[in-house]
């Protein structure tokens, strides 16, 4: 039995209403659900409820699939749908919201050092340069961002990126382009890593606050071009694992304090 066959059984059980059978058509999906909905919308609780949302509507609409299209696909644009609109009624993050956060007077550093700290934590740098790739995609507009990750960091080929955005290919490309060409600039801007013209240096500053045992890998190099350093970034970024991995706790943490500081500042662009 192929991968298609396959799917049309489980989703005609569904249909059925057979015990469990939605829930074994959706579960090895959820890994990767949880972690788009997380770095899309950088903020773990956000995230939960998001997903959580794209189940209830998937479920609702079971009888609306159409099976020519993957329900990975079809997962992913109601998923990607939610996260838009969850946006799209926020304003956007700065794009040096990390570095506004670093310095507002009002942050919580104590928490940060706390978690950094903690008997169980580890700080890897490779996880939080992925974190950061985070804050500064929801500085972009929330089409673009979406564009990105999906085509960039989880893999999604043109047409099914475009599929799942339910745009054509050639609007999924220009979100694309311009997305990426924001977050170059923004990098070249915000990261130390990248240049001696960057002012956040987060990612050595974090490893020499952990405990010697506990700082895990070295800080990356990225200096170069922007294309090149933005493409090395990439290759980081999609092994990290944000959502469980040896600094998923403190980058949890850090998510919320930036949410708070962008929430309060008023100073981030709208998402309209």
């Amino acid at each position: 039995m192929n991968d298609s066959d396959e799917q049309t059984l489980r989703v005609a059980a569904a249909l059925r209403g057979e015990e469990g059978a939605f829930d074994a058509l959706v579960r090895p999906l959820l890994p990767r659900l949880n972690a788009f909905a997380l770095r899309m919308l950088a903020h773990p609780e956000d995230a939960a409820e998001a997903v959580q949302d794209a189940l209830l509507r998937a479920h609702q609409g079971l009888a609306k699939f159409r099976g020519e299209a993957k329900v990975t696909t079809w997962m992913f644009s109601i998923l990607t749908r939610v996260c838009i609109d969850h946006l799209r009624a926020r304003q956007r993050w700065r794009p040096l919201a990390q570095h506004h956060t670093q310095t507002h007077p009002d942050t919580p550093h104590h928490e940060v050092v706390a978690q950094l700290q903690a008997p169980e934590a580890r700080f890897e740098a490779r996880e939080h340069i992925a974190f950061c790739f985070s804050c500064v995609s929801r500085s972009l507009p929330p089409e673009e961002s979406a564009a990105v990750l999906l085509r960039e960091v989880f893999g999604f080929g043109n047409r099914e990126a475009a599929q799942i955005c339910g745009v054509s290919e050639s609007v999924l490309r220009h979100r694309l382009s311009a997305g990426r060409s924001a977050m170059q600039d923004a990098f070249a801007g915000l990261c130390g890593l990248v240049g001696k013209q960057g002012v956040c240096y987060q990612c050595a500053g974090l490893r020499d606050r952990a405990p010697e045992t506990k700082r895990g890998g070295p800080v990356p190099a990225l200096e170069g071009d922007a294309e090149g350093s933005y493409r090395r970034r990439l290759t980081i970024v999609r092994d990290a694992d944000l959502q469980g991995g040896d600094s998923a706790d403190l980058h949890r943490l850090m998510f919320r304090l930036i949410g708070e500081v962008e929430d309060a500042s008023g100073h981030g662009s709208t998402s309209h």
